[in-house]
């Protein structure tokens, strides 16, 4: 009994001496963590400000440190097999004809083009961004519009979308004018070059059917595993345009 009584004394006293030596340390250790964390917080803040490139207002910034570099390489054959094609530059000249199409129907004001093209979503984002300019009594003009650059950057496909990011670079006049045509902002005889990165999204409708109507395979999705076969297909949309500058 003394044994174990001396034993649970010297285990009380340990932990009173740990609890004295913590209380002691804590005036210390207290200033040391806050500001541990506030040099992490700035470096943190530093490091994500040196990225390649980030996402602001719609825009996409490109610090100028990074301007020479191509941070936009085509994807492998292997990514490009996701959409069941080896011909890259068929699916370049597809999607730049989107593209070229909604801004030559966006300058023209034409909504249907508009909205056959662009997600919905995207579509009423151009539509009150018009709508408002127009009140204002402004336009954003696009004419001459040439295609200098398209990179397919990144693939992705799944039963139920695939979504498809490129690069596109052109060359065109862009200018604002006033209700009387007075030219507001840029030079109506200036070409200049700009880069956007845009998306383009196709998402299947759910199917009610189980088998695929070509092999008889079983099917969960809009498109058989087995003989590839699609049950519906589905347009391309564009759902979203970001242009790329240099900070």
């Amino acid at each position: 009994m003394e044994i174990f009584m001396g034993i649970l004394g010297a285990i009380l006293g340990s932990i009173i001496f740990i609890i004295f030596i913590i209380l002691e340390l804590l005036p210390i250790v207290i200033p040391i963590l806050f500001w541990y964390y506030i040099f992490k917080t700035i470096f943190q803040a530093i490091k994500r400000s040196s990225n390649q490139h980030y996402f602001k207002n719609n825009i996409v910034v490109t610090p100028k440190s990074s301007a020479k570099k191509n941070i936009y390489i085509d994807v492998s054959k292997d990514q490009l097999a996701l959409f069941n094609t080896d011909d890259i530059d068929g699916l370049k000249d597809y999607f730049y004809d989107m593209f070229y199409r909604f801004e030559v129907a966006y300058n023209n004001l034409d909504y249907n083009i508009m909205r056959s093209l662009a997600t919905k979503q995207l579509y009423q984002n151009y539509y009150t961004g018009i709508s408002l300019a127009l009140k204002a009594g402004r336009k954003r003009i696009i004419e001459d519009i040439e295609r200098v650059n398209v990179i397919i950057y990144e693939i992705d496909s799944t039963l139920a979308k695939q979504v498809l990011s490129a690069m596109i670079e052109i060359s065109y006049k862009n200018y604002v004018v006033d209700k009387n045509g007075n030219v507001i902002t840029g030079r109506r005889e200036e070409k200049i070059r700009e880069r956007f990165e845009v998306t383009f999204r196709k998402d299947f409708e759910r199917q009610t059917v189980s088998k695929c109507p070509n092999c008889g395979a079983s099917i969960t999705g809009n498109k058989c595993e087995y003989c590839r076969t699609v049950l519906q297909d589905v347009e391309f949309r564009i759902s979203n345009i970001k242009r790329i500058v240099e900070e």
